[in-house]
């Protein structure tokens, strides 16, 4: 269950909720605000096709982003993972005005994964244009638990990821 509410600084009265979420756990771990002056936002589902929700789960948790318009009106949403456990904890616009996505999967090749899991969990990026389209993926991992919990767009166009990792050299 995504729940937003804003206030302004000067007044504290509510400009604007909206709750979106389906019939199960809906996780929001990262919300920005968009170069069109509307909100994405990203974390991770365990609800079918239900309520807000206009794709079904894929896995047992899937990422999910939505962006919605400067009145938090969902424009649209994508579901995006495996057969298994992916679950998104970080996102930004990037500066070609689509989206970089962090978290970590446990999913092999499946659906929207592309790459097999590497451990228990990976790194799981993946890149968007400004509709939410995959636009390319990359697992990254060794033989155990790695946990992506922050990613940054870099100057030179690259990215940088910070998490920790329970793997050894492998």
């Amino acid at each position: 269950l995504l729940s937003l509410t804003f206030t302004t600084a000067s007044a504290q009265e509510i400009e604007w909720q909206n709750t979106i979420g389906g019939n199960n756990s809906d996780i929001l771990n990262s919300i920005h605000q968009t170069s069109d002056k509307g909100y994405i936002l990203g974390g991770y589902s365990w609800s079918w096709l239900n309520g807000d929700k206009t794709e079904p789960s894929i896995g047992a948790s899937d990422y999910w982003i939505v962006k919605t318009n400067v009145l938090g009106n969902i424009q649209w949403q994508n579901t995006i993972g495996g057969t298994d456990r992916d679950e998104l904890t970080s996102m930004q616009q990037t500066s070609d005005g689509g989206y970089i996505l962090g978290g970590y999967s446990k999913s092999n090749i499946s659906f929207d994964n592309t790459e097999n899991c590497l451990g228990d969990f990976d790194y799981w990026i993946i890149k968007t244009d400004a509709l939410g389209n995959v636009q390319w993926q990359n697992t990254i991992g060794g033989d155990s638990a790695d946990y992506l919990n922050s990613l940054q767009q870099t100057s030179d166009g690259g990215y940088i990821l910070g998490g920790l990792s329970s793997s050894n050299i492998s």
